[in-house]
């Protein structure tokens, strides 16, 4: 089975960088989870998500980049960024009210790259199957982040709590 989304990452001296090929759905998001939470361990505070080359995001993707903005609130310091972002995800970022939580930079023109010429990506490991509590947590921070968006994963929420 062919996976949809490849997902990248450097960490300079001030920020990490996350960069997303692909759809951005529930099989990147466990990886980037992860990845985010160990590099917050690591004393890391702010993250910038390059999503020039995702074509489109899934509830669980935007959920998760919700919970990392969310767990750096509680922190009470960092932040998140999302850059070079087309206009439909842009659309579907500010239909669920998560452009008022984190940044949400437009693609305009030329793609925003990291600083210095030899920045070099590695490659995070990707999942196939779907994990169900990144799934859940995804979903209860997109109702946190705006209690409208609670009747649109009323379902969702449902059918995974009953699992």
């Amino acid at each position: 089975m062919k996976i949809p989304i490849s997902v990248s990452a450097v960490c300079l001296e001030h920020e990490v960088w996350i960069r997303v090929d692909g759809r951005g759905n529930f099989q990147g998001s466990a990886c980037i989870r992860q990845f985010v939470h160990a590099m917050i361990q690591r004393g890391h505070r702010e993250f910038v998500v390059d999503l020039a080359a995702c074509e489109h995001m899934d509830s669980t993707f935007m959920g998760t980049l919700t919970g990392i903005s969310q767990n750096l609130r509680e922190l009470g310091q960092g932040s998140l960024r999302t850059i070079n972002v087309g206009i439909r995800n842009v659309e579907l970022l500010e239909n669920l009210g998560l452009n008022h939580l984190f940044v949400v930079e437009p693609a305009a023109g030329e793609r925003v790259t990291p600083a210095g010429k030899d920045v070099e990506f590695m490659a995070l490991p990707v999942e196939v199957g779907s994990d169900k509590e990144v799934i859940l947590a995804a979903h209860e921070a997109l109702v946190a982040a705006n209690p409208s968006n609670e009747e649109r994963f009323r379902d969702v929420l449902e059918y995974l709590k009953a699992r």
